[in-house]
C-alpha cells in the first residue's frame, strides 16, 4: 500500500532534482530509526549492500520516472514481484524453477513489451533509456530482496542505517552533478511523507517480511502493488487507462499468479 504511491508522489514532485529527492527521502526515513538505535545491527555485509542496492533503485526509478512515461516505466519497475518468483532458485536451492514459472515470466515480460510499445511507437528510441533504468530498478530490487533471506539475524531496524547511508550517497551525487533545487511548502509535505512512508517504515516492513517469510509468498502478496500502483499514477497525471495500457498491466499480473504456481 505504501509503494502504491510512491511513483505518483514522485510525479508531484517533478521539479525536484532526482538525486536529492532519493537523498533526503531515505535520509528521513533511516531517521525513523532512531529511537531503536541500539537494536541496529553492525553486519558490514549486510549494511554495504544493502545501501548500495537502496541508492541504485530508488535512483534509477525516479530517474527513470522523468526521462519516460511514468506509467509505462512504473509497470516495468513492477516486474520485481516476478522476478523474485523467478530469481528464488539462485538463492535458495531448496527452491525449485518449474515450467509455469518461465511461462509466467514470458508472459510478463510480454506486458512489459506491450506497455513500451504502446506508449512509444516508431522513431523514438532515445525513451527507451527510461524503461532500461526501471527494469535495471526491478531487477536490482528482487536480487536484493532475495539476498536479504540471508541475514536471518540481522535486526530490521537496521535498514535505518541503511537508508541514512544510501540517502548520503544519493545527496552526494546530488553535490556532484550540481543539481539546482527549489523547493515550495507543498513540495516539502510531499517529501516528508515520501521519506515517513513510501522510503521509510515501507523497508522496515519489507525486510522483516522477506526474512521470517517464503518470498515467493511475498512475492504473491506483491501483486496488487503494480494495480494500484498504475491507478494512482494516472490519476495525479489526468491520464486515462486505454485499451493497451489495461491489456499490458493485465499481463503483467497474469505472469506473476502464474510464476506462483
Amino acid at each position: 500500500m505504501l509503494w502504491s504511491v510512491l511513483a505518483a508522489l514522485s510525479i508531484k514532485l517533478a521539479n525536484v532534482p532526482p538525486f536529492f529527492m532519493a537523498g533526503i527521502t531515505l535520509f528521513l526515513g533511516g531517521m525513523l530509526s532512531l529511537p531503536r538505535l541500539k537494536a541496529w545491527s553492525w553486519n558490514w555485509r549486510f549494511i554495504v549492500i544493502g545501501s548500495g542496492a537502496l541508492f541504485l533503485y530508488q535512483t534509477m526509478l525516479f530517474i527513470a520516472l522523468r526521462i519516460s512515461p511514468a506509467v509505462e516505466c512504473n509497470l516495468i519497475n513492477y516486474l520485481w514481484p516476478l522476478l523474485i518468483v523467478l530469481l528464488a532458485p539462485l538463492f535458495d536451492r531448496q527452491l525449485k524453477l518449474k515450467f509455469i514459472h518461465i511461462i509466467g515470466a514470458l508472459v510478463g515480460f510480454a506486458g512489459a513489451v506491450l506497455a513500451i510499445y504502446n506508449q512509444v511507437g516508431a522513431g523514438a528510441a532515445a525513451l527507451y533509456w527510461g524503461y532500461l533504468l526501471a527494469l535495471g530498478a526491478a531487477l536490482t530490487w528482487s536480487c536484493y530482496s532475495l539476498y536479504m533471506k540471508r541475514f536471518p539475524d540481522v535486526s530490521s531496524w537496521t535498514m535505518g542505517l541503511v537508508c541514512i547511508i544510501s540517502g548520503l550517497m544519493a545527496l552526494a551525487g546530488s553535490f556532484i552533478i550540481g543539481e539546482s533545487v527549489t523547493l515550495g511548502r507543498t513540495d516539502i509535505w510531499y517529501l516528508v511523507f515520501l521519506g515517513i512512508g513510501p522510503l521509510g517504515l515501507s523497508f522496515y516492513l519489507w525486510n522483516y517480511a522477506v526474512k521470517t517469510s517464503d518470498p515467493q509468498k511475498i512475492g504473491t502478496l506483491a501483486y496488487l502493488t503494480p494495480v494500484l500502483s498504475t491507478l494512482w499514477l494516472a490519476l495525479a497525471i489526468g491520464r486515462s487507462l486505454d485499451a493497451g495500457l489495461i491489456a499490458a498491466l493485465s499481463l503483467v499480473i497474469v505472469g506473476a499468479i502464474l510464476g506462483r504456481r
